[in-house]
């Protein structure tokens, strides 16, 4: 058994969650549309969602949501790269992230269990992390759709740019596709949720 953490620890780890408190999202909350979601928010409510539709897909409800918890947990030290950024912010992603994970493992060598999951959730090496990742592109879109493509319209998104973009990170084989492509369906008919590019 291995020797649980002092009390110090707790606190300091605390202080690292108020951080990934602090990390802002591009995604708006739909209730207030002036707040834009945290991290800690999002992670929460993926939590929640594959906890209610992983056993329908035969799987690990409980590594599903270990997964949800940490996979961005990284962001404290990268920040979130909003999918609509600059391009250059977008190419940087890949490299902030991986030295983010490792000064997470240089701080954070008792939470190694943690920085498992994390990988295995950017390699998608099990079936879980390929649902939660898939999963984690429709957040938004539920979210944009709450608020009647409020973010869309603000970040000046079109149908076709945010189609193009969701299209090559939910795969046809995902168990969430079948959800996506009836997304679809409904933004198709709703295309004042997006920017109007004016002709």
């Amino acid at each position: 058994m291995r020797n649980k953490p002092e009390l110090s620890r707790l606190v300091e780890f605390h202080d690292l969650l108020l951080s990934f408190q602090q990390i802002e999202r591009g995604t708006h909350n739909p209730r207030d549309m002036a707040k834009r979601e945290n991290d800690v928010e999002h992670s929460y409510y993926l939590a929640m969602m594959v906890w209610m539709l992983a056993p329908h897909f035969n799987l690990d409800a409980d590594k599903c949501i270990r997964i949800a918890l940490v996979h961005d947990l990284i962001e404290i030290y990268s920040g979130d790269t909003f999918v609509y950024d600059q391009q250059a912010i977008i190419d940087s992603k890949a490299k902030r992230e991986q030295e983010a994970l490792a000064q997470l493992e240089r701080d954070w060598p008792d939470l190694g269990h943690m920085a498992q999951v994390i990988k295995g959730y950017e390699h998608k090496d099990s079936e879980e992390a390929k649902f939660v990742y898939a999963l984690d592109k429709v957040m938004p879109i539920l979210m944009n759709v709450l608020s009647k493509g409020g973010a869309w319209a603000k970040n000046k998104i079109t149908f076709e740019r945010f189609k193009t973009e969701k299209d090559a990170k939910i795969s046809p084989d995902s168990p969430i596709y079948e959800y996506y492509q009836e997304l679809l369906n409904l933004l198709s008919e709703s295309p004042h949720y997006f920017y109007q590019e004016k002709r």
